[in-house]
């Protein structure tokens, strides 16, 4: 674990007594720096460390890994707005922090981008923040504190993480299996956020990264209204959308397992609407990463064709600057940053992607 922590220098102080357990935990902690620099992998490797004690770390490891351990309650947004709903809080927080561990010595709360806690479920939050039992550990993970309420902050220990350089995603991804000149381009088109290169580098991230590019080369070769590239983007976004409710239906089966007969009705129901959910955004967060390879791909011709060092760059861009126009090419790039704003605020995400495809043609004719 340290391994990941070693390029926080701020996080490794407070959390590597805790790792080595010369020191408590804390009840509270705010886990806060840009996306994508290690907070959740810190948080996930937390977790395990204090639920393990004195039970199998390897069974541990598995199930925290997949949401299941018992004594393990981890809170992504799910409103339709990216907003953690205020119902997740009061049943999955408030009512939970109160019941004693299952198996492990302690329970774990987490809540991944606390920052989007509306103000009815920062408010329930902050209740049971005030005074949590002993055996009740919580991670809040957020961009900045200044995006928390201030009385949340105030509750919790700050904790730092700095945004990782590319060689250092690219390493971590090739720790994890990827290959050197894979890991290397992910990284690239990450552009620091490890979370992003992860998926880039999945099977589905190829994918992914395919749409994307071809979504632009097809516009600034005109061949948008034939070759429909933004029909790839919306293929692969689905299939990760499938995926990532799969993981909420699997964590369901086992929380079902342990559940007492009265609950499983509720369980059972929240899942699917929380599948649902979880599909959505998982499916919105593949099409944002096509179109910033997109994004970027423009970018990288915008700097060839305005006479920047094109060696590094692949062929194929030197080949779509030889004729591009450098004005042009930063009207597209605005189209596409455009939509990626607009996308988050939960438009059609389909009608969207197709629309810039064709601004996109008209944009760089």
């Amino acid at each position: 674990m340290l391994d990941a922590i070693n390029g926080h220098p701020q996080a490794k102080a407070v959390l590597g007594p805790v790792f080595s357990g010369s020191s408590g935990a804390s009840h509270a902690y705010l886990f806060h720096g840009p996306a994508g620099s290690g907070r959740a992998e810190i948080a996930e490797a937390l977790a395990v460390e204090l639920l393990a004690r004195g039970s199998d770390r390897d069974d541990t490891a598995i199930r925290v890994k997949g949401r299941t351990h018992p004594d393990l309650e981890w809170i992504v947004p799910e409103g339709a707005n990216g907003e953690i709903l205020v119902d997740d809080i009061r049943d999955r927080i408030v009512a939970a922090v109160p019941l004693r561990p299952f198996e492990a010595e302690c329970r774990i709360f987490v809540v991944e981008a606390a920052d989007r806690m509306n103000e009815s479920a920062a408010n329930a939050f902050l209740k049971t923040l005030e005074e949590p039992p002993d055996y009740a550990h919580i991670i809040l993970i957020a961009d900045s504190p200044a995006a928390v309420q201030a009385t949340i902050v105030s509750r919790c220990q700050r904790v730092r993480f700095e945004r990782p350089s590319a060689e250092a995603v690219a390493a971590r991804l090739e720790r994890s299996g990827v290959s050197p000149a894979t890991a290397k381009l992910c990284a690239r088109l990450a552009d620091g956020d490890a979370a992003r290169a992860e998926l880039l580098a999945s099977e589905e991230g190829e994918a992914l990264r395919n749409a994307g590019q071809r979504l632009a080369r097809a516009a600034l070769s005109g061949q948008s209204a034939t070759a429909r590239p933004w029909m790839e983007i919306v293929a692969a976004s689905a299939e990760r959308g499938k995926a990532a409710q799969k993981v909420i239906e699997d964590s369901t089966a086992a929380r079902l397992e342990v559940a007492a007969k009265s609950e499983r009705t509720r369980i059972t129901r929240d899942a699917e609407e929380r599948g649902k959910r979880a599909r959505r955004r998982a499916e919105s967060e593949a099409a944002d990463a096509a179109l910033h390879v997109a994004q970027l791909w423009l970018r990288d011709v915008h700097l060839v064709a305005v006479g920047a060092d094109a060696a590094a760059l692949p062929a194929e861009i030197r080949d779509d600057a030889a004729s591009a126009d450098p004005a042009a090419l930063r009207r597209a790039i605005e189209l596409v940053d455009r939509t990626r704003s607009a996308m988050r605020l939960n438009i059609g995400r389909e009608l969207a992607i197709e629309a810039l495809s064709h601004r996109l043609n008209g944009a760089l004719r």
